[in-house]
């Protein structure tokens, strides 16, 4: 991406205090319990996330967030367990993912969710591409816009990947799922220019978007542009972590404001970010890398 001027037309007061009431709106209309979960996912002790989810699924069974996040750490113990243990984990799973569905038919997350599901596991564990297709097609009769998101999200070449984001993104232009994942295919073509010009409207759209904010951030980190402003966005985010969107790390904003210190000579606020980066994401080896190579810069 080639570097550009980020407009800041209101004042850092006004922006900080419209991104903190959008970031709690969601947390503070969350089940306690829930939140609980949600928090817990954010954390690497995937047992601990599970144990916790089968309790809030037994106690909520009618709450679409709490089988959704269920899901979401029942995927995560698939993922780590023994060959044995690996189906169950999996048919509990794709079951809180389909609750979450049959609860809330709108919830574009859990239909993401399934559609994953049905094309990555293998037919005896419930998977399916066909499954996946009626899946898609069930949601897009409700909301268009989200049908082509997760006909984007699931595509195999990325000339259909990008057809379907843009669509999403022209029917509902303020979801910024929609336009991170089109943003994302676009990166992963090395098309940076056609993906910043996605964020840039984006972000005139809805300034104080958590999601828009961090790949502002992670784009200053990565190219040395923009860094003002996406410090700034990091700033913003880390304000509440915990209220941010489940999809929006906290360790990983702590990990890019870390790198957008160190570039502009803060190497001990740098190193505090990369310790916290490191406290909530003890398995990335990129974060670990940085926290070893400031350190020993500093001790040098």
């Amino acid at each position: 991406m080639h570097p550009s001027s980020f407009p800041l037309h209101a004042s850092r007061r006004f922006v900080l205090a419209a991104l903190l009431a959008c970031l709690s709106a969601s947390a503070s209309a969350r089940d306690a319990t829930v939140e609980a979960l949600r928090l817990a996912l954010q954390r690497p002790d995937a047992e601990a996330a599970a144990a916790l989810g089968e309790r809030v699924l037994a106690t909520r069974p009618r709450d679409a967030e709490a089988a959704f996040f269920a899901g979401e750490a029942f995927g995560r113990m698939a993922i780590k367990a023994s060959l044995l243990r690996k189906p169950g984990w999996a048919s509990k799973t794709r079951e809180a993912f389909q609750q979450a569905v049959k609860l809330d038919p709108d919830h574009v997350d859990s239909r993401l969710r399934l559609v994953q599901f049905y094309n990555m596991a293998p037919s005896v564990m419930g998977g399916g591409k066909d499954k996946a297709a009626t899946e898609i097609a069930a949601f897009s009769a409700r909301d268009p816009a989200g049908g082509h998101y997760l006909r984007g999200s699931s595509a195999d070449k990325p000339a259909q990947a990008e057809s379907e984001l843009r669509a999403a993104v022209k029917l509902a232009p303020d979801d910024a799922r929609y336009r991170r994942a089109l943003i994302s295919v676009l990166e992963r073509q090395q098309r940076d220019d056609d993906a910043l010009a996605v964020l840039d409207a984006g972000l005139a759209r809805t300034p104080t978007d958590p999601r828009l904010l961090y790949v502002l951030g992670r784009y200053a980190a990565m190219s040395g542009q923009r860094t003002e402003a996406g410090l700034a966005a990091m700033d913003r985010l880390l304000a509440r972590p915990s209220a941010l969107p489940d999809d929006v790390s906290a360790a990983g904003a702590h990990w890019r404001r870390g790198q957008l210190r160190e570039k502009s000579g803060r190497a001990q606020d740098a190193l505090t970010d990369y310790r916290r980066a490191a406290a909530l994401a003890p398995e990335s080896k990129e974060i670990k890398q940085d926290l070893q190579r400031l350190a020993s810069t500093i001790a040098g």
